[in-house]
């Protein structure tokens, strides 16, 4: 017999984003509507998981979501009754500039933690490994370093991003860090220009030319494991 006090949890990946501008919104639709049929016929789940390995230089489907398209989704299955959480969280930056790689990983850290803790469902994170100098990226795509404390076990920018971002919920503190969850791309109606979210960093979209490869790095429908590093 099925111990009948078990916390039961769904988790997946590519499903942190919400809205027709996420990176991935059939895979996020999917997941959400999986949980809510679940649910319907009282199934008895009790919450999920958000991976989120994301890599700050992907494109198309492996493109971050914004902190906004990330708020959106917890919400909507906080609203199924579901705990959510980010469940192996990583930022992979290798492929960026140098000058932009910290920038890029402490801004991803901090303010989608941030936009998560605005949400009452939102109830823990977990990241995929501590220090860049064992982690699985290394062996499943490329080297970098993805995580908050470097090879030698020092604290990097990341780190007190991270810090940051969680603090926000601390006596004092702004709930959801101020401005991070203004996203402009989502919000067609805001009269107030401000850069996106990520411009520092983000890379534009391939131009679509019918290149076979292009479209690949662009985020065609190839898995993860299956596309280039």
């Amino acid at each position: 017999e099925a111990d009948p006090t078990a916390i039961l949890l769904y988790n997946d990946n590519k499903v942190e984003g919400m809205g027709p501008k996420s990176p991935n919104p059939e895979k996020s639709d999917g997941f959400y509507n999986l949980l809510k049929d679940l649910k319907d016929k009282q199934v008895p789940v009790h919450g999920c998981g958000m991976q989120a390995h994301f890599d700050a230089s992907g494109t198309g489907r492996k493109r971050p979501p914004t902190p906004a398209m990330v708020k959106a989704q917890i919400h909507r299955l906080g609203e199924l009754g579901l705990t959510v959480n980010i469940s192996e969280m990583d930022v992979r930056v290798s492929k960026l500039p140098a000058n932009v790689r910290q920038i890029a990983q402490t801004q991803i850290y901090r303010d989608i933690v941030a936009a998560a803790l605005t949400e009452p469902a939102f109830d823990g994170i977990w990241l995929w490994g501590f220090t860049d100098r064992h982690t699985w990226v290394t062996n499943f795509y490329h080297e970098d370093e993805p995580l908050i404390f470097d090879e030698e076990y020092g604290r990097k920018e990341a780190y007190y991003g991270l810090r940051d971002g969680l603090g926000t919920m601390c006596p004092g503190g702004t709930v959801g860090g101020g401005c991070v969850l203004n996203d402009n791309e989502n919000d067609e109606s805001s009269e107030e220009k401000k850069e996106p979210w990520g411009h520092l960093w983000m890379r534009p979209e391939p131009k679509n030319d019918g290149n076979a490869d292009a479209a690949v790095k662009g985020g065609d429908d190839t898995p993860d494991w299956l596309q280039p590093p």
